[in-house]
């Protein structure tokens, strides 16, 4: 198990933190994990921390990890910041076929901008179910 998982109430993010070598498993429980604890969570904002990990996953384990976030109702909700080491690239989300594509998933080297990027997310009332 070569992660962390803490939560911040003050700006409402979850944060994944990994750390040595970090495989598909160990990305797949983390992700299930953090759904179960936060999924009550409106926007539930996730930090993924990749700074200190190393990646060994293989191209087709990436993409599929990439789908397990994209098909989970609540990840597919989620604002996603992905905090990468300065110069290098630990799991880079692709640029373009995924539906991690979208506005709100984001990339960044410095964590205080991520942090910035999720917080300045406003909470939009959902509308009673009767």
């Amino acid at each position: 198990m070569n992660f962390h998982i803490s939560y911040r109430p003050a700006g409402g993010i979850a944060r994944v933190l990994f750390f040595g070598p970090v495989g598909y498993k160990d990305k797949i429980e983390a992700i299930a994990l953090l759904v179960e604890k936060y999924r009550h969570r409106k926007p539930l904002r996730v930090l993924l921390d990749l700074r200190y990990a190393r990646s060994k996953t293989t191209l087709e384990e990436h993409k599929k990890f990439i789908h397990f976030i994209a098909e989970n109702p609540v990840l597919r909700r989620a604002f996603i910041a992905v905090l990468h080491p300065r110069g290098r690239w630990t799991c880079p989300l692709p640029s373009h076929g995924s539906c991690l594509c979208r506005l709100s998933s984001r990339e960044f080297v410095v964590e205080a901008e991520a942090e910035a990027w999720l917080a300045q997310i406003k909470v939009v009332p959902q509308p009673l179910a009767l």
